[in-house]
């Protein structure tokens, strides 16, 4: 930008940009989030029931992104036609100097210093877990271990003081290199230990400690590791020995990222709803692949791509397979990841120190359960935008082609973000930078020896994931298509800390450090900063559908921003001060480090204590083992006595009284799957997931195809606050056509067999329960939008009739509302069949011109013939000036009733008395097309 933008405008524009994007955003979004959502077809989420207009939110992530950008462009502009006549504006704010041989002398002997004080610190922690594993004296030693680490840090200290002044020349002044590099080859020798973390899981129940998941596999990996990386250490130390500088191995920056990614596993089972949604989204793909030969993407759908299947691989690999493996595998599985992040940074990031801090403060920069999916990203970008990599375009092709493959294999969304925001880069360095010639020299020996090994794998690999590729896309498709609306829940809601405003938003802080830090930059380096900008820019234009969809309170932004910080810091930032130093760009690089640290970093004084970690076993759990449940699949774990009931039921049902019958689990309790070994018949994972018309048609299909006799639907988990009638409105339109509702103790199921219906009792009440939301809120004015009535409804002719209100009737539907409550009456003359008459479609118009605007709770009554108002069902919901689209048949009550008779509409607000309003309704159904 040298050509264009001075330094110091670009500085000025960037810290003028934030305000006025921040007040842009405000002016646009505050007008934008009035509107309503317009939904095409019958979706729920979080945000249908509140009408909250999600789709606001993107709208928002892009007018961030693309007001930065603009503003920023809009004021560098107006700054460099006014630096014409006001000739400060231009420069720089620095002087870029070169740094003298003394300078990078102290820079050395710090750089040493720090991996002593680090190591040191860890080493100390080691001989505290040898100390407590032998002695068992942990509790008085955990109250010390504070105090001997400081004392610790003093005796270091000390040491380096006097390795700095009292050197071997003391003429010079010149730190002794040999005795420090003798202490630091000492220390790394003894951190692979660190390993034994890994294998060793303690908890205090009653007062004793006891050891869960103990597992010779995964004791046998862990003396592995630990030979492995002493067999390497005493390779590469002979290697280094006469060096001048102490150099860190490999194993090094693998012991230290088990220290800081390793957390103590949950002793209990995870057995609320929610959990057992989750987990079973990790242990239910690797169960359908090993049992049932089901190929990810191809037969069914991993929700978030082929990481669903890594932890559960660990937990089969390294323990024993079974539901209660899973919170170890999760530990286990992160710590993997940390270590191969770590693998990556030793290998591909020139400066050790900070490579190595950024394995200890960002090892696990995000919740695990989100980490995971997030594995390759930062990996990917490190190696890809690495110095060893664009030397060569050949090999820096072939890496780009090969962890985008793995990188959106392993989840679509993250790692497709990865792949466009590299790709120009990669055309550039191929056609700008005519990197495409060394393929025309295939004809030389020595290129093709060079070149042919790495790339004919590649080949074979990109054809094998051809069919994934589109099976990715199909999915993509399908379930984008209502995704805002199913899966978001309220920003607004959630921007109520300053952490959540840095998590959701602190990307844009990368973003304008990278525009600031072309100016001034010529050849090589500038080309570089174009590239981190380009790809800033595209990831995070790709990345917020997945961020801004559903922020989890800053969860998922927090660790966008993060990636986008350390790729800075890393890969752009800290190459350019390397050469030469420049204030302003130190400066960038320490506010985004120091932010990345505050936000998101582990504390490094707490982090050696990990190794006395225990967590309390709780009374209110029992220990279970497979002997007593009977289930295999469950493993022997602490769980309470209500899921141990709950779980042995539903083991009975489908594995002994129903063996020979076909299941479907729809509870959104996955883990169902692999705690019962039973196969997922849905080309979907969950109930949860078939989130729009498309993917319960196929869903649907499935069903007829395959006939399965039991549906399970209780205990259930809510689908975003709805149930299974509201969120898979089309499906569950099938099944009260086709199945009933019966129980099994405290298992209540749909079944289309007569044998079956035979033996268990009918559960129509305890069905109504559990599908009927009584309180729908905002869902019949959100399903009540031209939109979804153009597309989806029609009016069904239905002869019902008026029989008495307490509103004073002026004809031509309208009415003036003579009290806080009115009420219309109304009756079929033939009692009606539920299932025939989907919706009721409310319209009120306001005709008094008081300008006042209304508002008013209303309530439908519906009643079977006989029954009067206290013995109604009902629904309410949130009332004003427009059109309600009421589901009936989303109620148990009304779809599988025959007698239904009269229904009374309630409207309940002390603003209606004295208005005249207009009061339509009708009754509608799909339209026949759709039917």
């Amino acid at each position: 930008m040298k050509k264009y933008f001075s330094q110091k405008i670009c500085v000025i524009s960037a810290l003028l940009t934030i305000p006025s994007t921040a007040l842009l955003c405000w002016l646009v979004m505050r007008v934008l989030y009035q509107r309503m959502p317009e939904y095409t077809e019958f979706v729920t989420g979080y945000t249908t029931w509140t009408a909250y207009y999600k789709q606001g939110d993107m709208t928002l992530a892009n007018l961030f992104i693309g007001g930065l950008l603009g503003v920023f462009l809009l004021y560098a502009v107006l700054l460099t036609l006014l630096s014409k006549k006001w000739s400060r504006l231009c420069g720089s704010f620095d002087r870029t100097k070169e740094y003298t041989a003394k300078q990078r002398e102290s820079y050395g002997w710090f750089e040493d210093a720090c991996f002593l004080i680090l190591i040191s610190q860890f080493i100390l922690a080691l001989f505290g877990y040898g100390m407590e594993a032998f002695l068992g004296i942990q509790a008085w030693l955990e109250k010390l271990f504070p105090i001997v680490q400081c004392i610790t840090l003093i005796g270091v200290g000390i040491f380096l003081f006097f390795n700095y002044k009292c050197g071997k020349d003391p003429q010079k002044r010149k730190p002794n290199r040999e005795q420090l590099n003798k202490y630091m080859q000492w220390g790394q020798w003894i951190l692979p230990i660190s390993f034994l973390m890994l294998g060793n899981y303690e908890y205090i129940r009653e007062g004793q400690v006891i050891r869960l998941y103990q597992n010779v596999k995964m004791q046998t990996v862990v003396l592995i590791l630990i030979v492995v990386c002493t067999l390497y250490n005493r390779k590469f130390f002979r290697k280094y020995r006469e060096d001048s500088r102490p150099a860190l191995s490999l194993p090094t920056f693998l012991s230290l990222a088990v220290f800081a990614s390793w957390t103590l596993p949950n002793g209990t089972i995870s057995g609320t709803p929610l959990e057992m949604y989750h987990y079973g989204e990790i242990s239910e793909p690797l169960h359908e692949l090993l049992n049932y030969g089901i190929v990810p993407y191809i037969d069914t759908m991993p929700i978030h791509g082929v990481c669903d299947y890594f932890q559960a691989a660990v937990g089969k690999l390294l323990f024993d397979g079974t539901y209660a493996s899973i919170e170890p595998a999760m530990t286990v599985g992160c710590v993997l990841i940390a270590m191969a992040t770590a693998a990556v940074f030793y290998y591909f990031i020139d400066n050790q120190l900070l490579g190595l801090l950024c394995v200890l403060l960002f090892s696990l920069f995000g919740d695990k359960y989100y980490y995971v999916r997030w594995a390759f990203a930062l990996p990917f970008i490190v190696i890809v935008f690495s110095k060893k990599m664009r030397k060569d375009f050949s090999m820096q092709l072939w890496s780009w082609t090969f962890i985008s493959i793995l990188s959106i294999a392993w989840n679509s969304s993250i790692g497709g973000a990865c792949a466009l925001a590299t790709l120009p880069m990669i055309l550039w360095e191929c056609f700008h930078e005519k990197g495409w010639k060394i393929f025309f020299r295939l004809n030389e020996k020595e290129v093709r020896r060079k070149i042919l090994p790495w790339y004919i794998p590649l080949l074979i690999l990109g054809i094998c994931f051809i069919p994934m590729f589109f099976a990715i896309l199909r999915y993509i498709v399908e379930n984008s298509a209502a995704i805002l609306e199913t899966t978001g829940d309220i920003l607004r809601e959630e921007l109520a800390s300053p952490f959540v405003w840095y998590a959701t938003f602190g990307f844009g802080l990368s973003l304008l450090a990278a525009l600031i830090f072309p100016a001034g930059k010529e050849g090589e380096e500038k080309k570089l900063a174009l590239y981190a900008l380009f790809f800033l820019i595209i990831f995070n234009l790709v990345i917020v559908r997945y961020t801004f969809v559903r922020t989890q309170f800053g969860e998922r932004g927090i660790i966008v921003t993060t990636i986008c910080s350390l790729f800075l810091i890393l890969m752009i930032f800290l190459p350019s001060l390397e050469k030469r130093f420049s204030l302003w760009t130190a400066g960038m690089m320490a506010l985004l480090f120091l932010a990345t640290v505050v936000t998101r970093g582990s504390n490094l004084l707490i982090m050696p204590a990990k190794v006395f970690e225990r967590d309390t076993i709780s009374d209110d759990y029992t220990y279970a083992t497979v002997e007593e449940t009977g289930i295999p699949g469950l493993g022997n774990i602490y769980i309470t006595e209500e899921q141990k009931e709950e779980l042995m039921n539903l083991n009975t049902l489908v594995n002994d009284l129903c063996r020979d019958k076909k299941v479907v689990d729809m509870t959104n309790q996955l883990s169902h799957y692999n705690i019962l070994n039973k196969e997922n018949l849905m080309p979907f994972s969950s109930t949860y997931n078939t989130n729009n018309r498309v993917m319960q048609i196929r869903a649907i299909e499935v069903l007829q195809e395959k006939q399965p006799e039991i549906l399970i639907v209780a205990p259930a988990w809510q689908h975003d606050s709805g149930s299974l009638s509201t969120r898979n409105y089309y499906m569950y339109q099938y099944l009260q056509k086709h199945y009933t509702p019966c129980k099994y103790k405290n298992i209540i199921f749909l079944t289309n067999d007569d044998e079956v219906r035979a033996r268990f009792e009918p559960a129509y009440e305890e069905f109504g329960k559990l599908q009927h939301i009584e309180d729908l809120k905002m869902l019949p004015k959100a399903w009540g939008n031209e939109v979804l009535k153009e597309q989806e409804t029609e009016a069904l002719k239905t002869d019902w009739s008026l029989l008495d209100t307490n509103a004073s009737e002026l004809g031509d539907d309208r009415y003036i509302l003579n009290a806080e409550e009115n009420y219309f009456l109304y009756a079929f003359p033939e009692n009606r069949d539920g299932s025939e008459i989907p919706f009721l479609r409310i319209t009120v118009r306001d005709e008094s011109g008081s300008g006042e605007p209304l508002k008013f709770q209303g309530v439908v009554y519906f009643m079977n013939e006989g029954k009067g108002v206290k013995e109604a069902h009902r629904f309410t919901f949130d009332g004003s000036e427009g059109s309600f689209l009421i589901p009936l048949t989303t109620s148990p009550y009304w779809s599988y009733s025959d007698k239904i008779q009269s229904m009374m509409l309630d409207f309940i607000s002390g603003s209606l008395a004295g208005k005249q309003v207009s009061i339509k309704t009708e009754f509608e159904t799909l339209k026949l097309t759709e039917r």
